[in-house]
């Protein structure tokens, strides 16, 4: 006898705690950085979604991209996740947090307190720390920025446009090398430093990648999630990087395979629990992570922590809601000044924006509920791998994303009593 539609029904809400009668819509093309982290967080998650180009359109609502979502934010930009209530969320981070919290199984946050902290301090490396790896891979060696400048040509004017296509990727590549070394400080002085954090990031994943399908264990998180921006839709596609990862870091690329694909069980994991870490004895491969981390991303935290300040400093009386960024107005990216700060021995200087300030404060928001013996632990693992300045680093008022309704930006919280 056949399965009734309602237990057919049953047996998917029992599979996939998080899926839903109707589907999210994911507005992504699959050259965008940002789309594969909400992408492979909804895969793993369970998610029911369906995903849309601004060049197709989504059945039933082809124009919704240009005639809606794009003129009430004021700038394109991707991801946007539609909301089956017709609202939409346009951050990966704001994403990520209001599906976590809508869906809260399977969870892809620890429960215990350290291993969450981890989880939100590799989400922020992975989501902003990791921007100049991306970004001079790709379009620095012309046969990677060929491929994406199709890409995005095909997303943006669908795929048989191709004069259109080859105008599109060409003008975008000639902007992204324009603006190289004053917004992301990528030059001839810095490649060296760039290109040596990356091969120390392949060969250190590549290593834990070895004894474990996910970055926390035998479970994927939104630390897994942020790494695929930068590891997959970059590293991982773009034909200069992805050669370099399969010839020299192959259970690393292994492992943004596991990611685009449900469930969680990797066939050649089988037998590692389907558990996080245990936070009392995390191994040699996640600590040698945790030291890259600490080496390259904490500097960046502090210059950019530095420059929020400095930005709230020249008007202290700004008030609640404030639009993070020097001119006061929303834009995809909220620039609030320069930084400059050391990377594998060499001065980055680049443009600075509120986003890695913003993550750092979920990092913060775990360990303030930590219990005593807590705190201390995670200082003493930060200190153990050089990370302090992730534990001493504190934002003397609060960063909102503003991402659900507009303004859709970064603005100030209030100020503390």
């Amino acid at each position: 006898m056949k399965n009734s539609k309602k237990e057919i029904m049953k047996s998917l809400f029992n599979t996939y705690p998080a899926w839903t009668v109707e589907p999210y819509v994911h507005w992504a093309v699959n050259v965008s950085l940002y789309s594969a982290k909400t992408r492979s967080y909804m895969i793993k998650k369970g998610i029911h979604f369906t995903e849309a180009s601004p060049a197709a359109g989504v059945a039933g609502a082809k124009d919704r991209w240009a005639e809606v979502i794009v003129p009430a934010l004021g700038y394109s930009t991707f991801p946007v996740l539609d909301l089956p209530d017709g609202t939409f969320i346009s951050d990966t981070t704001a994403i990520i947090r209001y599906l976590e919290e809508q869906h809260p199984e399977p969870p892809m946050l620890p429960s215990d307190p350290m291993m969450r902290a981890l989880a939100w301090l590799i989400f922020n490396y992975g989501t902003e720390g990791l921007l100049l790896n991306a970004q001079h891979y790709r379009w620095s060696f012309s046969e990677s920025a060929d491929f994406a400048a199709a890409d995005i040509g095909r997303a943006i004017a669908g795929p048989t446009n191709f004069e259109v296509i080859k105008m599109i990727g060409e003008n975008f590549q000639a902007m992204k090398l324009e603006r190289f070394p004053t917004e992301v400080g990528i030059t001839a002085e810095t490649i060296p430093a760039i290109e040596k954090s990356n091969q120390l990031l392949f060969d250190t994943l590549d290593a834990h990648f070895r004894h474990y399908p996910y970055i926390l264990g035998g479970r994927p998180s939104i630390a897994d999630a942020a790494m695929m921006e930068t590891l997959h839709a970059h590293l991982g596609r773009d034909i200069y990087p992805a050669n370099i990862m399969k010839k020299t870091a192959p259970a690393l690329f292994r492992w943004t395979e596991t990611m685009n694909r449900p469930g969680i069980v990797d066939a050649e994991f089988s037998q590692v629990p389907q558990e996080y870490l245990d936070s009392d004895n995390l191994p040699g491969t996640l600590l040698d992570f945790l030291k890259l981390v600490s080496d390259d991303f904490g500097p960046q935290l502090e210059a950019s922590v530095n420059v929020y300040e400095n930005w709230l400093a020249t008007d202290p009386e700004r008030p609640e809601g404030a639009i993070i960024t020097i001119d006061g107005t929303a834009m995809n990216r909220q620039k609030i000044g320069e930084m400059a700060y050391s990377h594998q021995s060499i001065t980055i200087k680049r443009d600075a924006w509120p986003d890695i300030p913003n993550m750092h404060q979920y990092v913060l928001e775990v360990v303030d509920m930590m219990d005593a013996k807590e705190k201390s632990d995670w200082s003493q693992l930060m200190q153990s791998v050089g990370g302090e300045i992730f534990v001493t680093t504190r934002l003397s008022r609060p960063i909102n994303i503003h991402k659900h309704q507009p303004p859709y930006a970064y603005v100030l919280g209030a100020k503390s009593v």
